[in-house]
């Protein structure tokens, strides 16, 4: 019953990708890493999977343990009893040593049966009182076994309460199940986005040095104009504070990059002393993978549709359990005994198994609840939930329907985003090419540069987010349609 679904992970180009350069050279112990990487990293050593695993583990086990009651039961008491005591008659013997055993074997069963097998040995020895020496001898043996059945006639008729608990069980563990895929799915989503994330920040430093690096050359060159009286007023220290403001986003963005660095080393368990490069560029338009044509897909056959379903029909068999509850319990009770005495145990136990003195016994038991406040208020508890359960269904399936459609919606104007922050970068790169030609040239005043290049350098940064936005945004996608994470009947 413990049998988890393996699973698959789809590796469409649109869940996981990957471009095929490398930005940077590796290092000796560098983990280069692509979307497929984390994912892979992400189901062998994520704390996020690992608690996934260990919740489901333990959703089953709650639900398995709802089967108990129909547990086989064995007990077995041994007794042994030393005694000198005396009565009030006198009759008592001066020692008995009497050695007692009782066991028995109990099974409940789905149709409201309750079947029982006991055994009962007394073996005794006594020194015998003058009132009981004609009586018995100073040893005796008695054997008992008996077979009992217990049958519900009205309240759990036939069983009807127990199957649906039965039922109840089994389908909490189907939705613990789906409840490791979905977990599993969040688990791997998150590490995507923390690598996304990751790589914009990079990107963000990256991007940032080049600008000051870029400001730097101005200031020299400006400097050197200066010192030939060649520059014009208030030319010099603006650049001065151009090139200080990017010092300072520098700064900014090295201790953000930093910090998403450490995320994604703690959500991936990659070691501290292990340098990340990363192995996703976008730069062009062909490096943006194309927008996926999906089939339609069946909304009642989603993993969140599927607990809802099973949900609300829990909720059902609740109401049904808690219906029959408060009947009158009726009861069919029999039994069955053979005995056998004798003064040595084997003689006992020969006579118990011949079946020369039986016992039999039939009758039922009624027990009828008298406004009873726990039967009212467990019949109410039961239909509420089950109206919230139900109400909870039909808002599923509309909810669902909506968040794929605004999930394709996104991945599509994030993609058109990405396309169009590519093409921004490349005019932007010519109108500062234009710029700086102009501007040696004399014909470009100085403040029409810094704007083009501030305008280039915010156009880089916005590409990379455009572009990671939209990675992120089909992996979301692909969650939504039970296709990021796949169990092995999908």
């Amino acid at each position: 019953m413990f049998k988890f679904a393996k699973f698959q992970f789809v590796k469409r180009g649109f869940l996981f990708i990957g471009a095929a350069q490398v930005f940077g050279s590796l290092e000796a112990h560098a983990v280069a890493l692509a979307p497929q990487d984390v994912v892979d990293l992400a189901l062998k050593q994520a704390p996020a999977v690992q608690q996934a695993e260990l919740s489901a583990q333990a959703e089953e086990g709650a639900a398995e343990k709802a089967l108990g009651s129909y547990d086989l039961i064995w007990k077995l008491n041994p007794t042994y009893t030393y005694s000198e005591a005396q009565n009030l008659t006198g009759t008592s013997n001066p020692v008995d040593k009497t050695l007692a055993i009782d066991t028995s074997i109990a099974k409940a069963f789905s149709t409201g049966t309750t079947l029982g097998l006991e055994f009962n040995r007394i073996s005794q020895e006594s020194e015998l009182s003058t009132f009981t020496s004609n009586l018995r001898r100073p040893t005796a043996a008695s054997d008992v076994l008996s077979l009992s059945i217990r049958q519900a006639l009205w309240r759990n008729i036939l069983g009807a309460g127990d199957r649906a608990a039965i039922s109840r069980a089994d389908a909490k563990i189907e939705i613990a199940r789906m409840n490791r895929q979905e977990l599993l799915e969040a688990a791997i989503l998150d590490s995507l986005s923390v690598y996304w994330n990751a790589y914009v920040a990079e990107t963000q430093l990256r991007e940032n040095s080049a600008a000051r690096q870029k400001y730097e050359e101005l200031v020299k060159a400006v400097r050197r104009k200066a010192g030939f009286n060649l520059s014009s007023p208030g030319e010099l220290p603006r650049l001065e504070a151009e090139f200080e403001a990017a010092d300072s986003r520098v700064k900014i963005s090295s201790k953000d990059f930093l910090a998403a660095l450490d995320k994604l080393r703690t959500n991936l368990q990659i070691g501290k002393d292990e340098a990340i490069t990363f192995k996703a560029t976008a730069t062009e338009t062909k490096d943006i993978p194309d927008f996926p044509k999906l089939k339609s897909v069946d909304i009642e056959s989603l993993r969140p549709m599927v607990i809802a379903k099973l949900t609300m029909e829990n909720a059902e068999r609740d109401r049904t359990v808690a219906m029959q509850s408060a009947r009158p319990k009726l009861d069919l009770v029999a039994r069955a005994a053979s005995t056998g005495v004798d003064a040595q145990s084997d003689g006992a136990f020969s006579k118990m198994s011949s079946g020369t003195s039986p016992t039999y016994m039939v009758g039922v038991e009624l027990e009828v609840p008298l406004d009873s406040s726990l039967f009212r208020g467990t019949r109410a508890e039961a239909s509420a939930r089950y109206r919230i359960a139900e109400i909870d269904f039909k808002l599923a399936k509309d909810r669902l329907r909506d968040s794929l459609i605004d999930a394709e919606r996104s991945a599509q104007a994030l993609r058109d985003n990405a396309l169009s922050s590519i093409e921004i970068v490349t005019k932007r790169s010519r109108v500062v090419r234009e710029f700086e030609a102009s501007y040696r040239q004399g014909r470009t005043p100085l403040v029409e540069l810094i704007r083009a290049f501030n305008e280039l350098f915010d156009a880089q940064l916005n590409r990379a987010r455009s572009v990671g936005n939209y990675m992120i945004a089909l992996n979301q996608w692909a969650a939504i349609r039970d296709e990021l994470v796949k169990g092995e009947k999908q």
